[in-house]
């Protein structure tokens, strides 16, 4: 099982780490605004960076509902800066919330219609089953 250690930890947003399976698992704990958004994404790159991580655990269940402009630079920009990184898995459990599901599912969807990824992304209705994903071989 997973042997998570805390690395950041705000009022928004939670990151923890387990390197000895090169994990980063990420956790919104509330919707914030877009620029809160872009400021915290960027912290869960910098993690998967300085850890050297192949694997990312993304639970979105209470991630925020974005602009239009926060999905542009989702789809144009943020995943295409995990393919410059060590990162070969990245799971994301997805929110109840359709609008918002809908919203993850077309970024990457965008992002991924570029060709340019070098990891896989797949999507998880729980923890489980995307921990499940993410270790096997």
């Amino acid at each position: 099982m997973l042997q998570l250690r805390t690395v950041f930890l705000s009022d928004d947003f939670k990151i923890e780490a387990d390197d000895a399976l090169a994990l980063v698992r990420t956790e919104w704990l509330r919707p914030v605004e877009d620029e809160q958004f872009v400021v915290e994404s960027m912290r869960s790159h910098e993690a998967v960076v300085s850890r050297r991580a192949a694997k990312m655990l993304m639970n979105a269940e209470d991630v925020s509902v974005i602009s239009p402009i926060t999905k542009d630079w989702l789809s144009n920009i943020y995943y295409d800066l995990f393919s410059h990184t060590s990162l070969k898995k990245m799971a994301r459990v997805m929110p109840d919330d359709l609008f918002k599901r809908l919203a993850m599912v077309s970024v990457v969807t965008r992002a991924d219609a570029a060709e340019e990824l070098t990891y896989e992304i797949r999507d998880f209705a729980s923890e489980e089953e995307a921990v499940r994903w993410l270790l096997e071989e």
